[in-house]
């Protein structure tokens, strides 16, 4: 490697340490103040009656929703031309979830999806454009699931934050992402602008996302059938954390369950903002501000929360074995 190549590599490395060591300050800071206000005791009593058959289901409907996942990111990838099989796009998808889960980092599973499978295709840009689309697809649909639930929560005068409100906006900032990517003229203009900027390396890569994203753009009733889709899987995924407060012993109204199909969405929103270690603490803390308008105390609220991610942390360990046996078969083909 020649010198600048070199300090170009430390500098990056250097800066994803700061950024982990910065997440992880977050992720202390904010567990700290969530102990200041509430016990480990209070949590630890919220789970002190689990229903092992209840909460057995929730990660049955996890698995469900975490299959039905990976067919929707097959589906996308078929349009767009990739034509790895089923089963090994399968098996990226659950190495994906294990690396969400166990790498410090909320993209961790998508960038290895997106590297392995680009080189196996020799179409990165191909499986970046459908592994965006797909998570977009994935949280409009979970926003739809709580803007419409929150519609009828509303009229039907049962209470719930004033901040639920914001799931609009989300909704509407989506759609106008997605509108964006698809659209032609912003597809034609944009790397040309990028050129006149003399920026010839992004234009390039921006070229050929725009390129990509244009396989979608005619296929409007196949992107209506996926987002369809995605409601159901979404669904599921709600409706885990609605077993898991069962499995735990709490007594769920119907009332309270509505307003869980809206307060959760807005936990996994908050998720997505990259400031913590794999949402720790930050996961905490949303739950115990938002879900006790559900009638639930905050250590109630804690302890869903964290049970909820456990049953995901559980399915995702598949992932690290399919990892470990797919690294073993490679080495031995390779007669290393």
């Amino acid at each position: 490697m020649n010198p600048a190549g070199q300090n170009s590599g430390q500098r990056g490395r250097t800066r994803e340490l700061l950024i982990f060591l910065a997440k992880l300050i977050v992720s202390a800071v904010l567990i700290g103040f969530l102990l200041s206000r509430l016990s480990l005791a209070e949590i630890r009593h919220a789970m002190g009656s689990p229903r092992w058959g209840l909460l057995l289901a929730s990660l049955a409907v996890y698995g469900l929703s975490a299959f039905g996942g990976a067919l929707q990111w097959s589906w996308i990838l078929k349009t767009a031309g990739i034509s790895a099989p089923r089963r090994e796009i399968q098996r990226l998808y659950f190495i994906g979830l294990f690396f969400n889960n166990f790498l410090p980092a909320n993209i961790g599973g998508d960038a290895y999806k997106i590297v392995d499978l680009g080189r196996q295709e020799n179409r990165p840009h191909g499986v970046f454009c459908a592994t965006l689309l797909d998570r977009l697809i994935g949280l409009g649909a979970l926003t739809s699931l709580g803007v419409l639930v929150l519609t009828g929560v509303s009229v039907a005068g049962i209470p719930l934050p004033s901040s639920a409100l914001l799931l609009i906006p989300v909704l509407v900032l989506l759609v106008l992402v997605l509108a964006f990517l698809l659209s032609r003229r912003i597809g034609s203009q944009l790397p040309a602008l990028f050129r006149v900027l003399k920026m010839e390396k992004l234009a390039g890569h921006l070229e050929k996302i725009t390129t990509e994203f244009g396989l979608y753009r005619p296929r409007v009733r196949w992107l209506n059938g996926i987002f369809l889709f995605s409601l159901v899987v979404q669904f599921l995924r709600l409706a885990t954390h609605l077993l898991v407060a069962l499995g735990l012993g709490f007594s769920l109204s119907m009332e309270q369950a509505l307003q869980l199909l809206v307060l959760i969405p807005m936990v996994a929103i908050s998720l997505t903002l990259p400031v913590t270690i794999n949402g720790i603490g930050l996961r905490e803390s949303v739950s115990a501000g938002l879900l006790t308008w559900a009638g639930l105390t905050a250590g109630q609220a804690v302890a869903m929360e964290v049970a909820a991610y456990l049953v995901q942390v559980v399915f995702s360990l598949q992932g690290g074995i399919l990892l470990w046996l797919g690294k073993w078969g490679r080495s031995s083909r390779s007669g290393n």
